[in-house]
C-alpha cells in the first residue's frame, strides 16, 4: 500500500476520506492539526501529504515553506477554496497540486497518482529528504483586501489610498509618474502645490516596505516632477487569512 499522511481537522470528513483512500491502496496516516506533523512524516515517510488548507485557523500555504524544509515527496492542497490566486501561490510555493475538495473521487485518485509518480523516490526510506529547489518568493499585492505579502511571508494590512498607490506604481516601475497623475488615481482629485496628501501615502508606503529592501529605497522623487518607483517582483493579487500593520 502507498504511505499517505493526510492533514484535515473535519472529523466527518476526514474518515470518510480516510476510509475512500484505504480502499484504493493508500495507508493512510490522518492528523487533526499541524501539531507533530514532522515528526508523523518522519515515522510514516509517505509518497504524498494531503493538507487541508484552513486547519484550525492555520492557512497549509503559510506551512509549506517550512514542510518543504523536511519533505521533498508528494505535497498536495486539498480545499473547498477555489480562488485562482491561492492555486498559483501554493504551486509556487513547491506543492505539487492544488485540488479542489469538489472534484469527483475518480479525479483525486487520478491526480493523487500522478504526483506519486511525479514524485517517486524523492523521499526514500533511510535517506534524508533532498533538497527542494523553492522558487524564489515574491511580493504578493492583494488588492482586494489591501494587503501586501513580503518575500519572508509577513503580510501588511494597506489603507485603500497606500494600495491603490502600490498598485500604481507597480504597473509603472522605472517610470517617472508625476505628482497629478498619482493624486487623480490615488485620491480621485488633481494635484495642488499645496497638497501633501500624495507626500503622505508615499511616505507611509517607505515605512512599510522599507525594512524588506535592505536599505534601498524604492520611491525616489524627482524634483519638481514626481516620483519614480523601482518596483516590486509580485503577483498580481492574493488572499490572505493573517493581517498585520506596522506603523
Amino acid at each position: 500500500m502507498v504511505p499517505i499522511v493526510v492533514v484535515e481537522d473535519d472529523e466527518l470528513f476526514g474518515e470518510e476520506l480516510a476510509e475512500f483512500l484505504t480502499g484504493h491502496g493508500y495507508a493512510v496516516s490522518w492528523a487533526r492539526t499541524y501539531d507533530g506533523l514532522d515528526a508523523l512524516i518522519d515515522a510514516v515517510n509517505p509518497d504524498v501529504v494531503i493538507l487541508d488548507q484552513f486547519v484550525n485557523g492555520r492557512d497549509a500555504l503559510n506551512e509549506l515553506h517550512t514542510i518543504r524544509h523536511r519533505y521533498s515527496g508528494g505535497l498536495v492542497i486539498f480545499t473547498g477554496n477555489a480562488r485562482a490566486i491561492d492555486r498559483i501561490i501554493a504551486l509556487e510555493e513547491s506543492a505539487d497540486d492544488f485540488i479542489l475538495k469538489s472534484v469527483s473521487p475518480r479525479e483525486l485518485l487520478a491526480r493523487l497518482r500522478a504526483v506519486v509518480r511525479r514524485t517517486a523516490g524523492s523521499n526514500r526510506p533511510g535517506e534524508p529528504p533532498a533538497a527542494a529547489a523553492a522558487p524564489p518568493r515574491r511580493w504578493v499585492i492583494d488588492a482586494s483586501r489591501h494587503l501586501l505579502r513580503t518575500p519572508n511571508g509577513t503580510l501588511l494590512q494597506l489603507t485603500n489610498a497606500e494600495c491603490a498607490a502600490l498598485v500604481f506604481l507597480n504597473s509603472h516601475s522605472g517610470q517617472l509618474v508625476t505628482r497629478d497623475e498619482l493624486s487623480l488615481k490615488v485620491l480621485g482629485r488633481p494635484f495642488s502645490p499645496f497638497d501633501r496628501s500624495v507626500d503622505n501615502v508615499l511616505s507611509r508606503i517607505r515605512k512599510l516596505i522599507g525594512p524588506y529592501m535592505n536599505g534601498d529605497d524604492v520611491i525616489r522623487a524627482v524634483r519638481g516632477q514626481g516620483y519614480v518607483f523601482a518596483g516590486l517582483d509580485a503577483a498580481p493579487s492574493a488572499t490572505a487569512e493573517t493581517r498585520v500593520r506596522t506603523d
